[in-house]
């Protein structure tokens, strides 16, 4: 993946320079993963002179909190008002075991798109940046 490096501190923090960043990690996700998703009849891997044929599948991506919210462009703070990449509960009601399921609402790619083409990031606290990922059911 490339490393964007700033000229100094004041550009480093600067919202363009972020947003660089962003949209260069995201680029980067599509050139390297675009073949693997858009090959649909697997492919034959010559190992010790067998050939294999195989389907290649992204199933998952481990990662901890900060590259999580790297890949779905969420707010890295704790403090920002919908800190968890996997749903919209504000972090006033993480910790609170009597929520109810109606107000445990999920992120997915059709709401958090959605959030962006109406430029309401903000509200849900994710980054003005297009996620490679949300072409994926």
């Amino acid at each position: 993946m490339p490393i964007i490096k700033s000229f100094d501190l004041t550009e480093k923090r600067s919202q363009a320079f972020k947003n660089i960043v962003r949209e260069t990690f995201h680029k980067s996700l599509k050139i390297l993963l675009e073949p693997l998703i858009t090959l649909k009849n697997g492919l034959d891997l010559t190992i010790n002179d067998k050939n294999y044929w195989f389907f290649l599948k992204i199933s998952v991506v481990i990662a901890d909190w900060p590259e999580a919210a790297t890949f779905c462009l969420t707010y890295k703070s704790p403090n920002s008002n919908n800190s968890c990449h996997f749903c919209l509960v504000t972090k006033d009601n993480l910790s609170n075991i009597k929520l109810l399921k109606k107000e445990m609402i999920p992120r997915n790619h059709q709401n958090m798109a959605e959030s962006l083409q109406l430029n309401l990031e903000k509200s849900v606290s994710i980054e003005s940046v297009s996620n490679y990922f949300w072409r994926f059911p």
